[in-house]
């Protein structure tokens, strides 16, 4: 509303001539008739600022419900199988067929050594054998030939022996007739047993089963000089190269299967009740901005660690997209505790003043502060105990903008 001072003006001064009033008291009324009107005006100004400063709030019911906390354990990646291969004989690397990264298959070959001296050494040993074969074949003859002629000479004297001997019980020959007749028939079968037994014969396969041994010795060493990866994987390591010596000992071509990861951890018994083999857990990755992949419990050690009393885990983490690496540092998180029906509100909602915990609750449009008591939280969660009951709105941003009492609108 507009106030018209020409008019206010021309008024009273027209009353001051018919009145005969100061003018200076007209100005003061024309003042005090301002004052009224410009009041009236801020004031409803003011109710309308009022009205438009009621803040919008974010709000969250509480609500019950089961909470589990977890506790990280610090590893690192270790690929499933790690193999060290190192040639079973000794010798001059002939052929490198892999480098650092190469993908093998299981069977496939990684080097070989030179073979010269080994087939020198088997034509050596191929030669006693065949001596010692013939040796036998020889041998096996003569014996033969021995046999039968004990053979003969035994059955000539049994014959002689039991003639001789009816003879004896008749009268017709004397006692030493008979006590000849027994030693020769003795002799014989001493001699027949000797050639039964064969002594040289065996002798003479023993010599080929030597020979045949000492081959077959060299033969296996010239199979071991080729080396082949004994799983799938990639050749993460090579210590030989052509031209150098490699043996049982040094030289070595490492293979590792990264198809799946391992990570080992060690847990305090109070965490062994509470896991199982087989069980999911989430696994987080340093090097990968904390991107957590699920792993499965693995293996969980029967026996605690004597220094600490500590429990081996290991979990196993699948790998067939070929992201992880071996060496990537990891957290994996256990369960902890678990708590059912208890009061749960967002994180976010708890504010700290002056070490008390407090939520910010809407009641009847307007802001009021409780104070409660947590408990146990994870991530998201937090257990509350209190003034507090279930289904009550309770703000979840902005709190350190608002005060006790302050009215505000609910918005979710």
């Amino acid at each position: 509303m507009k106030l018209d001072l020409s008019r206010i003006k021309n008024f009273s001064f027209n009353g001051i001539k018919q009145h005969g009033f100061k003018k200076r008291y007209v100005i003061i009324g024309i003042l005090l008739i301002a004052a009224v009107f410009g009041g009236n005006y801020v004031l409803k100004q003011k109710k309308v600022e009022a009205q438009a400063t009621v803040k919008n709030v974010k709000t969250q019911k509480v609500a019950i419900g089961s909470l589990s906390t977890m506790v990280d354990y610090a590893s690192k990646f270790d690929p499933v199988q790690e193999v060290q291969v190192f040639p079973k004989t000794g010798g001059k690397v002939s052929s490198l067929n892999v480098d650092v990264g190469t993908k093998v298959n299981s069977g496939q070959v990684l080097f070989t050594l030179d073979t010269a001296e080994l087939q020198a050494q088997l034509h050596i040993q191929q030669t006693a054998l065949a001596t010692s074969q013939a040796n036998l074949a020889k041998t096996s003859l003569a014996s033969e030939q021995t046999l039968n002629r004990s053979q003969i000479t035994y059955n000539d004297a049994k014959d002689n022996y039991d003639k001789t001997q009816k003879l004896y019980d008749g009268g017709a020959l004397s006692k030493q007739d008979l006590d000849n007749a027994k030693t020769k028939y003795d002799n014989a079968t001493i001699d027949l047993k000797a050639a039964q037994d064969d002594l040289a014969t065996a002798a003479a396969e023993a010599q080929v089963e030597q020979a045949r041994a000492s081959v077959n010795s060299v033969q296996v060493q010239i199979d071991n000089v080729t080396v082949v990866s004994p799983i799938s994987g990639i050749v993460s390591a090579k210590d030989v190269k052509v031209g150098g010596i490699a043996s049982s000992q040094s030289g070595s071509v490492t293979v590792i299967d990264s198809s799946s990861m391992i990570a080992e951890i060690s847990v305090p018994d109070i965490v062994i009740s509470k896991i199982e083999v087989g069980q999911k857990v989430p696994v987080s990755i340093n090097a990968m901005k904390d991107k957590s992949v699920s792993g499965v419990i693995d293996m969980i050690s029967p026996n605690s660690d004597s220094k600490d009393n500590s429990y081996l885990v290991k979990v196993k983490i699948n790998n067939s997209q070929n992201d992880l690496i071996a060496g990537m540092f990891t957290k994996i998180s256990l369960p902890s505790e678990n708590k059912d029906n208890i009061l749960l509100v967002p994180n976010e909602a708890i504010r700290i003043e002056n070490n008390v915990n407090y939520l910010y609750v809407v009641l009847n449009g307007m802001v009021k502060k409780v104070a409660v008591t947590v408990g146990i939280s994870n991530n998201k969660n937090t257990e509350v105990a209190g003034n507090i009951t279930e289904g009550m709105d309770i703000i979840i941003e902005g709190q350190s903008f608002l005060n006790e009492g302050e009215k505000v609108n609910m918005v979710r």
